[in-house]
């Protein structure tokens, strides 16, 4: 008869003796540092953006802390916890989009802010969170391939929420929630011929579109993307101004705050969505390859974790947030170097924006929570 101490055997278990406090806490750390210094990164260049605004930067931070805290509790949620009220959250997005054209928030100029005394937030960014992730938990809901019924739902879902954003109005913010809404019914295995016929259908309709749908300004976005140089003082203002600063730059950058473009305001929303203009100005092509170099290194995370998650709902959840952030990615920086019209999209985790920033870290708590954590 063993004579060893029952305790000895319960001290010496593998989950004991690999438990690491800080990978419990954080998921991954390498993901999570990556984040706080992107993050932090983007303070500063918003410093340098807003005209050396501490009140924007102060503001900034106080969300940035609101996004890490919710992104920390989420992390450490079940995904099967979650997946049913994902699905019916839907719902929800779509009465977000209703209420603000019934009663937006006074003081803007468009229809796109509800406004809660405390603060004020754009559905739209929500609703670009909310909508893949219950069309994921949608198409995830049975352990079986998705009937046509299920690709049509899904896709008309994402089209509703796409109107209704439209008609706030917001052109480009539209086009992204349909983006963030096909993503992952192409991830889910949409079959080819359903993919030809949507682009089939696109092309029958943008004649319609451009002719009944469109405002004007939207049009001369289109056009000012066509020919920049036609109204250099007008229209073409941003992206000359843009283009301007970026290849002033150089390789090493003029510095930091010693941006004239930006310091002097030729820039419109430098702080926001053209923020990119003065990165390549101050820091040159060197920051943004750093900064090129921090996303890459982010995604590269996302889709490891996605590699390996247990579950289909898990793996498409993360898939789909991953592309979703890279697509924001490319849509701003495209749009401000003029290669695509500009539709306003802020450059992720960078530019000035309390619910953009929410947003996201909310994204990324969803992404670390489908991560198993070594025990």
């Amino acid at each position: 008869m063993s004579n060893r101490n029952p305790l000895d055997y319960s001290l010496n278990k593998p989950l004991i003796r690999g438990f690491n406090p800080i990978n419990y806490l954080f998921k991954d750390l390498p993901l999570f540092l990556a984040l706080l210094i992107l993050l932090s990164f983007g303070l500063l260049m918003l410093f340098s953006a807003s005209g050396q605004s501490t009140s924007m930067v102060s503001r900034q931070i106080i969300f940035i802390l609101v996004g890490l805290v919710l992104l920390l509790s989420i992390s450490h949620l079940k995904p099967r916890s979650y997946k049913n009220i994902l699905m019916n959250s839907y719902w929800l997005g779509i009465l977000l989009l209703i209420y603000v054209l019934i009663n937006p928030a006074s003081g803007y100029q468009t229809s796109r802010w509800i406004d809660l005394g405390f603060f004020s937030f754009q559905p739209s960014e929500i609703v670009r969170l909310i909508l893949p992730l219950s069309i994921v938990a949608y198409l995830c809901r049975k352990e079986m391939v998705p009937k046509f019924q299920d690709w049509m739902i899904t896709t008309f879902g994402a089209l509703a929420c796409s109107y209704l954003v439209y008609e706030q109005p917001d052109l480009g913010t539209s086009i992204i929630v349909l983006t963030s809404g096909l993503i992952p019914i192409f991830l889910a295995g949409l079959p080819l011929r359903i993919i030809i016929s949507y682009f089939v259908v696109l092309s029958l309709t943008l004649p319609v579109i451009w002719t009944n749908f469109l405002y004007d300004y939207q049009k001369e976005r289109v056009y000012t993307f066509i020919d920049p140089n036609a109204d250099p003082l007008g229209t073409g203002w941003n992206i000359a101004q843009s283009q301007t600063a970026i290849g002033s730059g150089g390789l090493y950058g003029k510095g930091f705050l010693q941006g004239s473009q930006s310091q002097l305001d030729f820039i419109p929303e430098s702080h926001s969505d053209f923020i990119f203009s003065v990165i390549g100005e101050e820091l040159g092509l060197l920051g943004i390859l750093f900064l090129f170099a921090l996303y890459a290194f982010i995604l590269w995370r996302v889709f490891r974790i996605g590699f390996y998650a247990e579950t289909n709902f898990e793996r498409l959840a993360c898939c789909s947030l991953g592309f979703i952030f890279l697509l924001f990615i490319l849509i701003n920086v495209l749009m401000v170097i003029g290669i695509i019209p500009v539709v306003g999209v802020p450059l992720p985790l960078v530019s000035q924006g309390g619910t953009s920033i929410v947003v996201h870290l909310l994204a990324f708590g969803v992404i670390l929570s489908t991560k198993k954590t070594q025990l």
